[in-house]
């Protein structure tokens, strides 16, 4: 009985076996990094999802005879078919992993003007708002000011009115208490308006973006 004849053949490359069923024969090593696998098919660089691949096969010889069925391939649609090797033709320079797996790159580093601009925009809002602030502060001292005035003649006036003193007597005083009197309203209004300007002051910051620590 004639022996049967014997074919051998040795693999020395590295076969990818994807989930859809097909196999790449890669001419080197295939690495797997965040999730992307890329490897070379005669000189030419590809890259795939790693959620694509079933399977990379080892470098290891194989011998297989004649007598020996080859291996069955799974069947695939043509659709899936197309579909993978436009991937591939696609992305025969290499490709991205997935959004949610890379890795975004650091911001880069402000310019010296930039910085420089920044810092010139922090102190003009602080200004402004230590002069909102200012404005608000010499509006409720005019006030306590006339407040206090205004107690004082009343008080003054009265001591005379007890005294017996006849209104003659303190006739400048009346008149000063009167004007004084008079001035009270206008300078709770400076207030009320200084008040008002710095909340549109903060309000507007606020639409620009302004970080609050510069207001204080």
């Amino acid at each position: 009985m004639h022996a049967l004849p014997i074919l051998l053949l040795t693999l020395t490359t590295t076969t990818l076996v994807l989930r859809s069923g097909d196999r790449f024969t890669a001419d080197g090593p295939v690495k797997t990094e965040n999730g992307v696998v890329t490897f070379r098919v005669k000189g030419t660089l590809y890259s795939l999802p790693a959620s694509e691949v079933e399977r990379i096969g080892d470098t290891v010889p194989e011998t297989r005879t004649a007598t020996t069925p080859a291996p069955t391939k799974l069947r695939v649609s043509d659709e899936d078919r197309k579909r993978l090797l436009a991937e591939l033709e696609a992305n025969h320079s290499g490709t991205a992993a997935p959004p949610h797996q890379r890795v975004e790159p650091l911001p880069p580093a402000p310019k010296a003007a930039e910085q420089a601009g920044s810092e010139e925009n922090e102190w003009e809002w602080r200004r402004q708002a230590k002069g909102y602030e200012e404005s608000i502060r010499r509006a409720k001292e005019d006030l306590e000011l006339l407040e206090t005035r205004a107690r004082e003649l009343q008080m003054k006036i009265f001591q005379l009115v007890a005294l017996g003193y006849k209104p003659h007597s303190y006739s400048y005083d009346s008149t000063v208490l009167a004007n004084t009197l008079d001035q009270i309203p206008r300078a709770q209004l400076e207030v009320t308006r200084a008040e008002r300007a710095y909340v549109e002051f903060k309000e507007e910051a606020r639409r620009r973006g302004v970080m609050p620590g510069w207001l204080r």
